[in-house]
């Protein structure tokens, strides 16, 4: 197996809570086998939960359309002066 290491300096747990989520979820896309390790000052219990606290971004919130986020970034699209 090989190793990266990424150094990071998050604002607060959260912060920290989504980068770990993050680099998580784009290793799961790879589809190779990985491991992340957070670090000693985690609470891993708090990774946990916040990776929870995503599903209030869901299709629910959004509808089928998606997201609000991505419903936002479509009307932005729809909405663009196309001399820009």
């Amino acid at each position: 197996m090989r190793k990266i290491t990424i150094h990071v300096d998050p604002r607060d747990a959260d912060h920290y809570a989504d980068i770990v989520n993050a680099v998580w979820a784009q290793m799961n896309a790879t589809g190779c086998d990985f491991t992340v390790t957070p670090d000693a000052e985690a609470d891993v219990a708090e990774l946990d939960k916040r990776w929870d606290d995503y599903s209030t971004v869901s299709w629910s919130a959004g509808g089928r359309r998606g997201t609000p986020q991505a419903i936002a970034a479509t009307s932005a699209r729809n909405n663009a002066d196309p001399t820009e």
